[in-house]
């Protein structure tokens, strides 16, 4: 691997060159995913304060965060994200989650999600994240397991927004980000796979985030979409996350891309806590592990995969 430490400047015969050494290179990263309105909500603190102590503690270190992409995952907390917007490194994904299928409104969501596009052109990345999430019903007081499973009427309306924010991401040529979430039988992989090769174009860009699911569904969506990169949160440091890193494991450095969800799964050593931004150099350590290559080179391959798929 050749160096990447900056050259110092040309010395003439009567300068002294300098003995100090030059400053290592700076991996620069991006938090493809994060839900920024949460983190500060559950921090209690400001993301301006926030952003000063990452950077305070980048100084010594090999890696800086480049940007974050903080994801609207319904009408009703649009508003809350796009204040985020205002920073110069966070960029924005708007779209409706399939646990917020019932709050479709076709024409007005729609409507929506256009206005957002008009009125940030360069910050609005992707349409997203929207999916299939078959894996709880969101009724805390069933306690069955089978119970508790997605019936097939909630199926069938996250089904049809899901469609709808496919056609959408291709009418306003943007990437799309896909929540896809089992309840165990394979059924959300299997109907998120047709949907998406029924609707999506081969060429587009997508990034199916916080992946958790099989080897064999991931091996089917890359097969299938050349531009689709695979993100890992930090479930892929946790003791039980062995089938999340027997994925990273067969997945090309060059499909993946770097995420925490925050606040949710925040890698280990941070188990229980917030999880935000600076927390992904642990899971690229983790990557770089399980493939057996140099950090350096995930940071690099990864940061690449980010300006490929979202023009970060």
């Amino acid at each position: 691997m050749t160096s990447r430490i900056s050259p110092n400047a040309a010395t003439t015969a009567t300068e002294t060159p300098s003995t100090s050494p030059s400053p290592p290179h700076k991996y620069g990263y991006v938090d493809t995913h994060a839900h920024l309105e949460m983190i500060f909500e559950k921090l209690d603190s400001r993301y301006e304060e926030w952003i000063e102590t990452v950077r305070a503690k980048e100084q010594e270190k090999m890696y800086t965060l480049d940007s974050v992409l903080t994801i609207g995952c319904k009408p009703q907390n649009w508003r809350k994200v796009e204040h985020y917007l205002q920073f110069p490194e966070v960029y924005g994904a708007f779209g409706v989650h399939p646990l917020n299928a019932s709050v479709w409104e076709e024409h007005a969501t729609i409507d929506g999600l256009k206005e957002m596009h008009r009125k940030y052109p360069t910050k609005m990345k992707a349409i997203g994240e929207c999916g299939l999430d078959y894996f709880v019903r969101q009724d805390p007081n069933v306690v069955d397991a089978k119970e508790r499973a997605c019936p097939l009427n909630c199926r069938k309306q996250q089904q049809f927004v899901f469609k709808e924010q496919i056609l959408l991401a291709k009418e306003l040529q943007l990437p799309l980000v896909v929540h896809a979430r089992d309840s165990g039988s394979g059924d959300a992989e299997s109907d998120c796979l047709d949907i998406m090769r029924e609707h999506c174009d081969k060429e587009q860009n997508i990034h199916v985030h916080c992946f958790t699911g099989t080897t064999a569904f991931a091996k089917a969506l890359l097969d299938s979409f050349p531009n689709l990169k695979l993100g890992f949160t930090g479930v892929c440091t946790f003791k039980n996350g062995a089938n999340v890193r027997e994925v990273v494991k067969a997945t090309d450095v060059d499909r993946i891309v770097l995420e925490t969800d925050g606040p949710f799964m925040a890698p280990t050593p941070f188990r229980g806590k917030v999880a935000e931004p600076s927390m992904v150099p642990h899971i690229a350590k983790v990557i770089a592990d399980v493939k057996n290559i140099a950090i350096e080179d995930v940071f690099e391959m990864c940061r690449e995969n980010t300006r490929e798929l979202y023009n970060i």
